[in-house]
């Protein structure tokens, strides 16, 4: 486990001049020193960088990606890590509090967290620091970029959305009916995913809204992508298919701050930005991760070819590897990770006491060739979710996921790979 380094200890979140209650002692607060500059993203990794596993008492619920690196969630708290070389950089926990939250900004550059009946903060993810203190939070709703708390009531077939000032808590804008599609008629929220500038719901719109109906629709469903401004609420584009065919379920996915969609009525996943609605690609493969120009597709199991492609956003296929079939990866945006250099996937080994969860690194255009970096072994996992990958400035995280129906309720560690 590497040694907290390159920080300011601040063990009250009270001014100096204050003077600090039984519940501000129990706060660990600790801030980097100075402005941490970003790490260079790695274009291949051959080894494991540095690794980083809880400390006593610690329980990791989850990994996120951050502006300098990698922010582990505890159970009652945050640590920032450097992603280049694992330092940590800052760490706010509540040990001794209950109802801990945190929610993460579009951007990932702010956190709300809170604990218990205290106050919330707003925290820097690159430093630590306090953006702003003593706020009205008690983990229901989302952090939005700007200030901004975005809300949802009812169920999803009937859901209301609002978005208040997080500071002051007064109203910015509230519907008062549900979002529908063109036509009208009776829908339910799918997916609502948050962007800096944007807020996109993807939509079902059918006379049958129930969620059996969400993977086997009638023939009149029409789904829709709906983009508000997060600041007045104000529509900003919106794109619908009908679902002739009945093929399924609808999806869509934030990956590395754009929009990628699924939907049935249309040929292929598409890329797409989120504020202004253009199209900026068309796979014919589902997509698995975004880079500035390139994008990485994965096979379609109901497709013939098996192949990883890294192609370009004008449909350009720069470079392809099929796995041999005992490479099984899972194909989702948290399994595979492509590089300039070569493919990155998930694979476990079995037959011990310990399973090992490797990372396959698989050049592109050499097929046969690749080698194989044993990231770390779990007791337990499951067959379908072995283990995540996580791409983040200066370097690529493995780890193996909470997944209770495995018996897993903590993460382990993390390693990273460089």
């Amino acid at each position: 486990m590497r040694k907290p380094s390159l920080f300011a200890t601040v063990l009250c979140l009270a001014l100096a001049t204050s003077a600090c209650t039984d519940a501000e002692e129990s706060v660990i607060h600790r801030v980097s020193d100075g402005s941490p500059t970003a790490p260079e993203a790695v274009v291949s990794v051959s080894e494991v960088g540095w690794e980083w596993s809880p400390g006593e008492g610690e329980r990791v619920s989850e990994v996120h990606a951050g502006p300098t690196g990698t922010v582990i969630e505890l159970t009652d708290g945050l640590v920032g890590l450097r992603g280049d070389t694992g330092d940590e950089l800052w760490r706010y926990r509540t040990p001794e509090a209950e109802g801990f939250s945190a929610s993460f900004s579009p951007s990932g550059e702010r956190v709300l967290v809170s604990a218990s009946n205290e106050p919330a903060l707003l925290l820097d993810t690159s430093t630590g620091e306090a953006a702003d203190r003593d706020l009205d939070w008690n983990g229901a709703g989302r952090l939005l970029d700007g200030g901004l708390l975005f809300h949802r009531e009812g169920e999803a077939t009937e859901a209301l959305h609002e978005v208040a000032d997080l500071e002051t808590g007064a109203s910015l804008w509230r519907q008062e009916e549900s979002l529908t599609c063109s036509e009208g008629g009776p829908s339910r929220t799918i997916t609502t995913l948050s962007f800096p500038e944007a807020i996109v719901l993807l939509l079902h719109c059918s006379e049958d809204t129930s969620e059996d109906a969400l993977r086997v629709p009638a023939p009149d469903t029409v789904n829709a992508l709906v983009a508000l401004d997060p600041k007045d609420g104000e529509e900003l584009w919106r794109r619908e298919a009908e679902d002739i065919e009945g093929r399924g379920l609808a999806e869509a996915k934030l990956l590395q701050g754009r929009l990628v969609a699924d939907l049935p009525g249309e040929e292929g996943w598409t890329i797409i930005d989120p504020v202004d609605g253009e199209v900026l690609a068309e796979s014919p493969k589902p997509v698995l991760e975004l880079g500035d120009d390139t994008y990485l597709a994965g096979p379609d199991h109901l497709a013939e070819d098996p192949s990883h492609e890294l192609r370009t956003f004008d449909g350009e296929v720069l470079s392809s590897i099929t796995l041999p079939d005992e490479r099984f990866s899972g194909d989702t945006p948290e399994t595979a990770v492509g590089l300039p250099d070569h493919l990155l996937t998930i694979d476990m080994e079995r037959g011990s006491d310990e399973d090992a969860i490797d990372v396959v690194v698989t050049p592109w255009d050499d097929e046969g060739a690749e080698d194989v970096i044993t990231a770390t072994t779990t007791a337990t996992a499951s067959s379908l979710d072995p283990g995540r990958l996580l791409s983040v400035p200066g370097s690529v995280i493995a780890y193996v996921p909470v997944e209770r129906g495995a018996g897993i309720d903590a993460i382990e560690g993390v390693v990273a790979l460089r």
